[in-house]
């Protein structure tokens, strides 16, 4: 499945997930029995799939909270998600 910028994604329900400090945080894939590390984007973006948003909405607020310009954010974020999506973190939402 190709993700594109009006993808909506959601949090995969088993992971499991605890903030480490101020910026950083730590999550377990139960399932998959691995272990990641998130620095303050990585975060930020779990923080805000509490509730399924689209790329375009991630990347908006990313742009706001943090000092980077739109055509970056967005070309990293669909980058990033990609990797979450590969590791089974996230998934695209049903249309």
């Amino acid at each position: 499945m190709s993700v594109t910028i009006d993808s909506t994604l959601c949090r995969t329900a088993e992971i499991l997930y605890a903030a480490v400090g101020e910026e950083e945080a730590v999550m377990l894939s139960v399932a998959a029995g691995r272990y990641y590390g998130l620095n303050a984007v990585g975060r930020r973006i779990w923080e805000l799939l509490e509730r399924p948003r689209t790329i375009s909405e991630l990347s908006m607020r990313l742009c706001e909270e943090f000092e980077v310009d739109a055509q970056t954010c967005e070309a990293e974020v669909l980058t990033y998600v990609d990797t979450l999506i590969g590791n089974g973190i996230v998934h695209v939402a049903a249309a």
